[in-house]
């Protein structure tokens, strides 16, 4: 792992945690018991789904801090 490595995997995981949590958004506000509807709930129909998927989110957005951490802290200049 080089400093560079690092830095693409926390662009990754930082964009993959976006998507997801824009997915857990639309999980809790458009779907309900009866499926997938398009109109905006102010209540969460399946808060057990969106709660795992906002976690899954959650998680990546760690795993991008964390890895920009490493990669600022144990690579101070760019190994060639």
């Amino acid at each position: 792992m080089n400093k560079k490595n690092l830095l693409k995997l926390s662009l990754i995981t930082f964009i993959v945690g976006l998507v997801v949590l824009a997915i857990a958004y639309f999980f809790f506000h458009f779907v309900t018991d009866s499926g997938i509807t398009l109109v905006w709930h102010p209540e969460a129909g399946k808060p057990f789904v969106t709660e795992l998927i906002a976690d899954f989110a959650v998680l990546n957005l760690f795993a991008s801090f964390i890895s920009l951490l490493i990669a600022l802290i144990f690579f101070k200049t760019e190994n060639k």
